[in-house]
Protein backbone atom coordinates (compact mmCIF):
# COMPACT_ATOMS: atom_id res chain seq x y z
CA UNK A 1 0.00 0.00 0.00
CA UNK A 2 2.90 2.46 1.20
CA UNK A 3 3.98 1.47 -2.53
CA UNK A 4 0.79 2.98 -4.36
CA UNK A 5 0.60 6.12 -2.13
CA UNK A 6 3.88 7.01 -3.15
CA UNK A 7 1.90 7.58 -6.76
CA UNK A 8 0.20 10.79 -5.08
CA UNK A 9 2.97 13.37 -5.31
CA UNK A 10 2.70 16.74 -4.11
CA UNK A 11 2.47 17.74 -7.93
CA UNK A 12 -0.47 14.87 -8.49
CA UNK A 13 -2.18 16.24 -5.11
CA UNK A 14 -2.67 19.46 -6.51
CA UNK A 15 -3.29 18.79 -10.12
CA UNK A 16 -6.32 16.81 -7.62
CA UNK A 17 -7.67 19.82 -6.03
CA UNK A 18 -7.63 21.95 -8.98
CA UNK A 19 -9.15 19.94 -11.15
CA UNK A 20 -11.95 19.67 -8.89
CA UNK A 21 -14.93 21.11 -9.99
CA UNK A 22 -17.12 23.11 -7.71
CA UNK A 23 -20.23 24.87 -7.82
CA UNK A 24 -20.90 28.66 -9.05
CA UNK A 25 -19.70 30.74 -7.36
CA UNK A 26 -21.39 33.83 -8.68
CA UNK A 27 -18.47 37.15 -7.12
CA UNK A 28 -15.28 34.78 -7.12
CA UNK A 29 -15.87 33.55 -10.95
CA UNK A 30 -17.17 36.70 -12.02
CA UNK A 31 -15.15 38.89 -10.95
CA UNK A 32 -12.11 37.75 -9.14
CA UNK A 33 -11.05 33.75 -11.13
CA UNK A 34 -8.98 35.79 -13.73
CA UNK A 35 -7.09 38.35 -11.66
CA UNK A 36 -5.30 36.71 -8.58
CA UNK A 37 -1.89 37.05 -8.15
CA UNK A 38 0.73 35.09 -6.01
CA UNK A 39 2.35 36.11 -2.82
CA UNK A 40 5.47 34.75 -1.33
CA UNK A 41 5.31 36.07 1.87
CA UNK A 42 2.79 35.91 4.50
CA UNK A 43 1.11 39.53 4.30
CA UNK A 44 0.35 41.59 1.73
CA UNK A 45 0.92 45.06 0.17
CA UNK A 46 -2.42 45.90 -1.47
CA UNK A 47 -2.93 49.49 -2.96
CA UNK A 48 -6.49 51.51 -2.37
CA UNK A 49 -6.60 54.07 -5.10
CA UNK A 50 -8.33 57.14 -3.55
CA UNK A 51 -10.39 58.31 -6.88
CA UNK A 52 -14.01 60.00 -6.36
CA UNK A 53 -13.04 61.08 -2.63
CA UNK A 54 -12.50 57.63 -1.66
CA UNK A 55 -12.24 57.44 2.66
CA UNK A 56 -11.19 54.74 4.98
CA UNK A 57 -14.68 54.49 6.91
CA UNK A 58 -13.78 52.16 9.07
CA UNK A 59 -11.00 49.68 10.79
CA UNK A 60 -12.23 46.94 12.85
CA UNK A 61 -10.23 45.63 16.02
CA UNK A 62 -9.40 42.51 14.58
CA UNK A 63 -7.72 44.15 11.84
CA UNK A 64 -4.20 44.40 13.50
CA UNK A 65 -2.40 45.08 10.09
CA UNK A 66 -0.57 48.42 9.14
CA UNK A 67 -2.43 51.27 7.34
CA UNK A 68 -0.07 54.22 5.04
CA UNK A 69 -1.43 57.12 2.74
CA UNK A 70 0.43 57.63 0.57
CA UNK A 71 -1.50 60.93 -1.33
CA UNK A 72 -3.63 58.99 -4.21
CA UNK A 73 -3.76 55.32 -2.40
CA UNK A 74 -4.04 53.55 1.05
CA UNK A 75 -1.49 51.45 1.57
CA UNK A 76 -2.65 48.43 3.64
CA UNK A 77 -0.55 45.38 4.64
CA UNK A 78 -2.48 42.85 5.50
CA UNK A 79 -1.52 39.63 6.99
CA UNK A 80 -3.10 36.63 4.80
CA UNK A 81 -5.66 34.81 6.37
CA UNK A 82 -4.90 31.01 7.16
CA UNK A 83 -7.72 28.31 6.19
CA UNK A 84 -6.55 24.45 7.06
CA UNK A 85 -8.35 21.78 6.54
CA UNK A 86 -7.62 17.94 7.19
CA UNK A 87 -8.79 14.68 6.80
CA UNK A 88 -8.01 11.35 7.59
CA UNK A 89 -8.62 7.95 5.48
CA UNK A 90 -8.66 5.54 8.51
CA UNK A 91 -7.15 2.47 9.08
CA UNK A 92 -10.48 0.57 8.06
CA UNK A 93 -10.93 2.55 5.07
CA UNK A 94 -6.97 1.46 4.08
CA UNK A 95 -7.75 -2.42 4.88
CA UNK A 96 -10.80 -2.18 2.65
CA UNK A 97 -8.75 -1.41 -0.33
CA UNK A 98 -6.03 -3.45 0.18
CA UNK A 99 -7.99 -6.15 0.11
CA UNK A 100 -8.87 -5.42 -3.46
CA UNK A 101 -7.19 -7.85 -5.90
CA UNK A 102 -3.78 -5.50 -8.28
CA UNK A 103 -2.88 -2.73 -7.80
CA UNK A 104 -4.68 -0.79 -10.53
CA UNK A 105 -7.72 -1.57 -8.52
CA UNK A 106 -6.35 -0.68 -5.34
CA UNK A 107 -4.64 3.03 -7.11
CA UNK A 108 -7.87 3.53 -8.48
CA UNK A 109 -10.13 3.10 -5.03
CA UNK A 110 -7.46 5.30 -2.71
CA UNK A 111 -7.49 7.83 -5.80
CA UNK A 112 -11.44 8.49 -5.41
CA UNK A 113 -11.16 8.60 -1.52
CA UNK A 114 -8.77 11.08 -1.49
CA UNK A 115 -10.46 12.53 -4.75
CA UNK A 116 -13.79 12.68 -2.20
CA UNK A 117 -11.54 14.05 0.69
CA UNK A 118 -10.30 17.23 -1.50
CA UNK A 119 -12.99 18.23 -3.13
CA UNK A 120 -14.89 18.21 0.42
CA UNK A 121 -12.18 20.36 0.94
CA UNK A 122 -12.24 22.93 -2.06
CA UNK A 123 -15.96 22.96 -1.14
CA UNK A 124 -15.53 24.68 2.03
CA UNK A 125 -12.83 27.00 0.27
CA UNK A 126 -14.89 27.95 -2.06
CA UNK A 127 -17.79 29.06 0.01
CA UNK A 128 -15.25 30.97 2.09
CA UNK A 129 -13.72 32.68 -0.70
CA UNK A 130 -17.12 33.67 -1.86
CA UNK A 131 -17.99 35.11 1.51
CA UNK A 132 -15.20 37.56 1.08
CA UNK A 133 -15.53 38.27 -2.47
CA UNK A 134 -18.94 39.59 -2.00
CA UNK A 135 -17.43 41.53 0.80
CA UNK A 136 -14.91 43.27 -1.95
CA UNK A 137 -17.39 44.17 -4.22
CA UNK A 138 -19.11 46.64 -1.79
CA UNK A 139 -15.70 47.74 -1.05
CA UNK A 140 -14.85 45.86 2.58
CA UNK A 141 -11.74 43.53 3.44
CA UNK A 142 -13.14 40.56 4.85
CA UNK A 143 -11.34 38.20 6.96
CA UNK A 144 -13.62 34.81 5.96
CA UNK A 145 -14.98 34.61 9.29
CA UNK A 146 -17.88 37.25 9.19
CA UNK A 147 -15.39 40.28 9.87
CA UNK A 148 -14.79 43.43 8.28
CA UNK A 149 -11.50 44.36 8.94
CA UNK A 150 -11.22 47.87 6.80
CA UNK A 151 -14.18 49.80 5.07
CA UNK A 152 -13.97 52.06 2.23
CA UNK A 153 -16.62 54.42 1.12
CA UNK A 154 -17.02 57.19 -1.49
CA UNK A 155 -17.82 61.05 -0.97
CA UNK A 156 -19.47 61.05 -4.49
CA UNK A 157 -23.36 61.71 -4.30
CA UNK A 158 -25.45 58.54 -5.01
CA UNK A 159 -26.49 58.42 -9.02
CA UNK A 160 -30.32 58.62 -8.80
CA UNK A 161 -32.97 56.34 -10.67
CA UNK A 162 -36.45 58.20 -10.10
CA UNK A 163 -40.47 57.55 -11.26
CA UNK A 164 -39.37 61.08 -13.68
CA UNK A 165 -36.36 60.25 -15.31
CA UNK A 166 -35.27 57.93 -18.19
CA UNK A 167 -33.60 55.09 -17.42
CA UNK A 168 -31.18 55.55 -20.42
CA UNK A 169 -30.37 58.75 -18.88
CA UNK A 170 -29.11 57.75 -14.97
CA UNK A 171 -27.33 54.21 -17.37
CA UNK A 172 -25.35 57.05 -19.23
CA UNK A 173 -24.75 59.06 -15.96
CA UNK A 174 -22.71 55.87 -14.50
CA UNK A 175 -21.47 55.53 -18.04
CA UNK A 176 -19.80 58.70 -17.62
CA UNK A 177 -18.72 58.35 -13.93
CA UNK A 178 -17.13 55.03 -14.48
CA UNK A 179 -15.37 56.53 -17.82
CA UNK A 180 -14.01 59.25 -15.50
CA UNK A 181 -12.84 57.29 -12.58
CA UNK A 182 -11.19 53.83 -14.71
CA UNK A 183 -10.38 56.44 -17.98
CA UNK A 184 -12.06 54.22 -20.15
CA UNK A 185 -15.64 52.66 -20.82
CA UNK A 186 -16.18 49.13 -19.20
CA UNK A 187 -18.89 47.06 -19.04
CA UNK A 188 -21.07 46.45 -15.40
CA UNK A 189 -23.79 44.70 -13.35
CA UNK A 190 -26.32 46.69 -10.99
CA UNK A 191 -26.49 44.30 -7.93
CA UNK A 192 -30.06 46.09 -5.89
CA UNK A 193 -32.58 45.63 -3.45
CA UNK A 194 -35.70 44.29 -4.61
CA UNK A 195 -37.89 47.39 -4.26
CA UNK A 196 -34.96 49.23 -6.45
CA UNK A 197 -35.29 46.04 -9.13
CA UNK A 198 -39.31 46.91 -8.49
CA UNK A 199 -39.06 50.76 -9.38
CA UNK A 200 -37.09 50.27 -12.20
CA UNK A 201 -39.78 47.82 -13.86
CA UNK A 202 -42.31 50.12 -12.98
CA UNK A 203 -40.37 53.01 -15.14
CA UNK A 204 -39.79 50.48 -17.67
CA UNK A 205 -43.22 49.51 -18.02
CA UNK A 206 -44.48 53.33 -17.99
CA UNK A 207 -41.68 53.86 -20.77
CA UNK A 208 -43.13 50.82 -22.75
CA UNK A 209 -39.64 49.31 -23.19
CA UNK A 210 -41.32 45.96 -22.28
CA UNK A 211 -43.32 45.94 -25.17
CA UNK A 212 -40.63 47.53 -27.50
CA UNK A 213 -38.24 45.10 -26.07
CA UNK A 214 -35.69 47.18 -24.35
CA UNK A 215 -36.50 45.82 -21.24
CA UNK A 216 -36.91 41.84 -20.08
CA UNK A 217 -36.91 39.60 -17.64
CA UNK A 218 -34.44 36.77 -17.27
CA UNK A 219 -33.50 33.91 -15.47
CA UNK A 220 -30.14 32.91 -14.59
CA UNK A 221 -29.56 29.75 -12.20
CA UNK A 222 -32.03 30.73 -9.18
CA UNK A 223 -32.16 34.44 -9.77
CA UNK A 224 -35.25 36.56 -11.53
CA UNK A 225 -32.71 39.50 -13.28
CA UNK A 226 -34.14 42.92 -14.84
CA UNK A 227 -32.44 43.66 -17.96
CA UNK A 228 -32.95 47.40 -19.35
CA UNK A 229 -31.17 48.45 -22.33
CA UNK A 230 -29.18 45.62 -22.15
CA UNK A 231 -27.81 46.14 -18.30
CA UNK A 232 -28.85 43.35 -15.71
CA UNK A 233 -30.34 44.40 -12.55
CA UNK A 234 -29.56 41.42 -10.06
CA UNK A 235 -31.36 41.26 -6.98
CA UNK A 236 -29.26 41.04 -4.21
CA UNK A 237 -30.34 40.23 -0.28
CA UNK A 238 -26.92 39.19 1.58
CA UNK A 239 -26.10 40.46 4.85
CA UNK A 240 -22.80 40.85 6.97
CA UNK A 241 -21.31 41.70 10.26
CA UNK A 242 -19.92 45.21 10.31
CA UNK A 243 -16.52 46.87 12.19
CA UNK A 244 -19.05 46.76 14.96
CA UNK A 245 -20.30 43.06 15.08
CA UNK A 246 -23.67 44.36 14.10
CA UNK A 247 -25.72 42.39 10.73
CA UNK A 248 -26.19 44.36 8.53
CA UNK A 249 -27.79 44.14 4.64
CA UNK A 250 -24.88 44.74 1.64
CA UNK A 251 -27.46 46.76 -0.28
CA UNK A 252 -30.33 48.87 2.10
CA UNK A 253 -34.16 49.26 0.64
CA UNK A 254 -34.41 51.04 -2.90
CA UNK A 255 -30.31 50.94 -3.10
CA UNK A 256 -28.18 49.17 -5.65
CA UNK A 257 -24.78 49.12 -6.51
CA UNK A 258 -23.14 49.32 -9.91
CA UNK A 259 -19.70 46.44 -10.58
CA UNK A 260 -17.59 47.13 -13.05
CA UNK A 261 -16.20 44.21 -15.62
CA UNK A 262 -12.95 45.49 -14.81
CA UNK A 263 -9.63 43.34 -14.27
CA UNK A 264 -8.57 46.53 -12.88
CA UNK A 265 -10.81 46.65 -10.20
CA UNK A 266 -10.51 43.33 -8.01
CA UNK A 267 -7.56 41.67 -7.28
CA UNK A 268 -7.04 38.08 -5.02
CA UNK A 269 -4.08 38.25 -3.35
CA UNK A 270 -2.80 34.33 -2.12
CA UNK A 271 0.27 33.10 0.01
CA UNK A 272 1.99 30.04 0.16
CA UNK A 273 1.01 27.48 2.41
CA UNK A 274 1.82 27.13 6.17
CA UNK A 275 3.34 23.24 5.52
CA UNK A 276 6.72 21.92 5.29
CA UNK A 277 5.84 20.62 1.56
CA UNK A 278 5.40 24.27 0.21
CA UNK A 279 8.77 25.42 1.77
CA UNK A 280 10.53 26.58 -1.69
CA UNK A 281 7.60 26.42 -3.55
CA UNK A 282 5.76 28.53 -5.66
CA UNK A 283 2.32 29.89 -3.89
CA UNK A 284 -0.90 27.78 -5.21
CA UNK A 285 -4.37 29.43 -4.27
CA UNK A 286 -5.26 25.61 -3.26
CA UNK A 287 -2.50 23.35 -1.74
CA UNK A 288 -2.93 19.81 -0.86
CA UNK A 289 -0.24 17.50 0.65
CA UNK A 290 1.01 14.11 -0.24
CA UNK A 291 -0.59 11.94 2.55
CA UNK A 292 0.90 11.41 5.26
CA UNK A 293 1.41 8.67 7.81
CA UNK A 294 -0.39 8.86 11.48
CA UNK A 295 0.96 7.24 14.30
CA UNK A 296 -0.25 4.35 15.89
CA UNK A 297 -1.60 2.90 12.54
CA UNK A 298 -4.53 5.26 12.81
CA UNK A 299 -4.60 5.53 9.13
CA UNK A 300 -2.76 8.48 6.40
CA UNK A 301 -3.60 12.28 7.00
CA UNK A 302 -4.66 14.19 3.87
CA UNK A 303 -4.30 18.19 4.26
CA UNK A 304 -5.40 20.90 2.80
CA UNK A 305 -4.78 24.89 2.82
CA UNK A 306 -5.81 28.06 1.31
CA UNK A 307 -4.51 31.88 2.21
CA UNK A 308 -6.58 34.29 0.44
CA UNK A 309 -7.81 38.05 0.41
CA UNK A 310 -9.89 38.90 -2.46
CA UNK A 311 -10.25 43.00 -2.41
CA UNK A 312 -11.70 45.46 -4.41
CA UNK A 313 -8.24 48.21 -4.94
CA UNK A 314 -10.47 50.52 -7.22
CA UNK A 315 -13.85 51.05 -4.60
CA UNK A 316 -14.52 54.60 -6.48
CA UNK A 317 -15.71 52.51 -9.47
CA UNK A 318 -18.00 50.76 -6.89
CA UNK A 319 -20.88 53.53 -7.68
CA UNK A 320 -24.19 53.55 -5.01
CA UNK A 321 -27.17 54.00 -6.59
CA UNK A 322 -30.45 55.18 -5.14
CA UNK A 323 -34.25 55.18 -6.11
CA UNK A 324 -36.36 57.72 -5.49
CA UNK A 325 -39.98 57.92 -6.07
CA UNK A 326 -40.53 61.59 -5.40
Amino acid sequence: MKDILKLFTLQSMIAIINQIKVAPSFAFDTYFAKSQKGVMGTSVNIPIKKGAGIVLESVSPNAEHLIHDEGDTYMLTVTLPRFPLESVISASDMNEIKALEGANDQAQALSQKIGELVKEHKDSFMTTIEFMSVGALFGKVMDGKGNVLFEFSSGAAQKTFTNAKPIIQSLNEIDDALVEELGTEVGYTILASRSFISGVAARATTEELFTQGQAKWISEGEKRILEVHGKKFIPYTAKYKNANGATKSFIAENEAIVTPDSADVYKLFYGRANHTQALNKAPVLFFTATPEELPKGRGYSVVSETRPIPVCVRPGALIKLKYQTA
